[in-house]
């Protein structure tokens, strides 16, 4: 999930603003306690790991019985594909397509079929088997009739898919969707489809992005839509992503909505912290959160990299290192969207590169970079995004690194930074996530851990064991 200071900038995804309905659950647990269960001093715990008896075929029966409930689960618009030109819905099921614009015009479409809209200058038209229709500005509801998922741009999508048009011609397309049939597309690609033994954290994980998604409603409304498909919000890759651990893991904690103040947690989360977690206002500007304070990500809170949750994880540790001419290269090309004032003029010598100040956990609060136009700091999170990775243009793995320079001649010739951990380094640590699921504590001292303060409330739904 990436930092709320960046905005999507492809032409190929994006995000949304809220519309809220729905209903509840079922499923075979106890019902969640109303706080987030902190790890006392030197809690250690036994490996005691039981994998859940997960039956595939009874999931989707599960998800309908609790969709169908009068309880109101919320809807959400996620963006699959802004400024296109065309898109195309299909399904293999039956389809109704739905225009909107001075009048209302309906057609049902016969499963395979499938229906075309294009965009063009302040209208769009609509071309389907025996049917073609101009609008101005109109716009599009496809929903399926029965049970089989759409598809468009050779993905399933659950819910209705929504196309409408801009002034400049080009379109948008937005995924409607229940919240909890949301998440079922994005918990296996935010941690990764994971063996049954690691559910717990994939429990954590379904209510970070349920919590996330809820928390942003509004925050994408210049486009359409309550949260974007990719990393500029949550990646989503709707039914094609779909896995029964997490389908599991999201039924078990329908509803579950980690709260502060009323209000949804700005519930971030990331791959490794590499020992210990960030504040929110010492990687971005904003003000900080009680529950999003740093943590040392170890039993009983001590500062002993070795027992780490996420010490088992990828790119705890890592090195990368650059020419002098990588490091002119990237800086001439991404200082100026980085450096917290204007760049004066082309960059063509970077003469030195430093770490000025570090946060209380060792990252880097602030970079200095002294070119021959001047000399440039870079604060927090943007350092990823100036030093790119060599050879990928992939933002560094984390702002917490040494720093080795070598100068000849007045300007850099090599760099090489020795660091830990993948991510921002806010909120919860996915791969700690998973440490602690293997060493024996559940999801509540999970969020309790990496969230202390916030609280998990039933913010719409809560599951109820059957009588008896």
């Amino acid at each position: 999930m990436s930092p709320p200071s960046f905005t999507f900038r492809s032409m190929t995804n994006f995000g949304a603003p809220p519309v809220l309905v729905g209903a509840l659950l079922l499923c075979a647990l106890a019902l969640l306690g109303a706080g987030c269960a902190g790890l006392g001093p030197g809690a250690e715990r036994e490996l005691d790991v039981t994998a859940p008896s997960i039956d595939a075929a009874a999931i989707d029966s599960e998800f309908r019985s609790l969709l169908s409930r009068p309880d109101g689960v919320p809807h959400i618009r996620v963006g699959l594909a802004r400024g296109v030109e065309r898109t195309r819905v299909t399904s293999s099921g039956a389809l109704a397509v739905t225009v909107y614009a001075d009048s209302t015009m309906v057609r049902r479409l016969e499963p395979g079929e499938s229906v075309v809209v294009v965009g063009g200058e302040s209208r769009l038209r609509v071309e389907g088997p025996g049917f073609e229709a101009s609008v101005a500005l109109g716009t599009v509801r496809v929903a399926p009739v029965g049970a089989a998922p759409l598809a468009h741009d050779g993905t399933g999508y659950r819910g209705e898919i929504e196309v409408f048009a801009h002034r400049d011609g080009t379109l948008s397309v937005v995924n409607v969707i229940d919240i909890e049939s949301y998440l079922r597309g994005v918990v296996p690609l935010e941690i990764g489809p994971r063996p049954p033994a690691d559910v717990e954290a994939v429990k954590a994980q379904a209510i970070a992005a349920r919590t996330y998604a809820l928390a942003t409603g509004g925050r994408r409304a210049d486009h359409g839509v309550d949260v974007l498909s990719t990393v500029a919000d949550q990646v989503y890759g709707g039914v094609d992503a779909e896995d029964s651990v997490a389908d599991f893991a999201i039924l078990e904690t329908a509803g579950k909505v980690l709260m502060h103040d009323g209000a949804p947690a700005s519930a971030y989360f990331h791959a490794s912290c590499g020992g210990r977690t960030e504040a929110r206002d010492e990687v971005w500007e904003l003000g900080p959160e009680p529950y999003l304070r740093s943590v040392w990500d170890t039993p009983g809170g001590r500062s002993d990299r070795e027992t780490a949750y996420c010490a088992e994880g990828p790119h705890f540790d890592w090195t990368e290192e650059w020419s002098g001419r990588e490091i002119e290269d990237i800086v001439g090309e991404h200082l100026p969207a980085t450096a917290s004032t204007p760049v004066r003029g082309p960059i063509d010598d970077v003469r030195d590169i430093r770490i000025a100040e570090r946060t209380p956990s060792g990252r880097v609060r602030w970079l200095a970079v002294d070119t021959d136009a001047g000399e440039y700091r870079v604060f927090g999170d943007r350092v990823r995004w100036l030093l790119r990775r060599p050879g990928s243009g992939s933002i560094l793995r984390s702002s917490w690194f040494d720093l080795e320079v070598e100068r000849r001649g007045g300007r850099v010739r090599r760099v090489r930074a020795v660091g830990r951990g993948n991510g921002h380094g806010v909120g919860m640590c996915q791969h700690g996530a998973l440490g602690m699921a293997r060493r024996g504590y559940d999801f509540r001292e999970i969020l309790g851990h990496y969230y202390p303060g916030a609280r998990l409330s039933d913010r719409y739904a809560s599951r109820q064991r059957p009588a008896g």
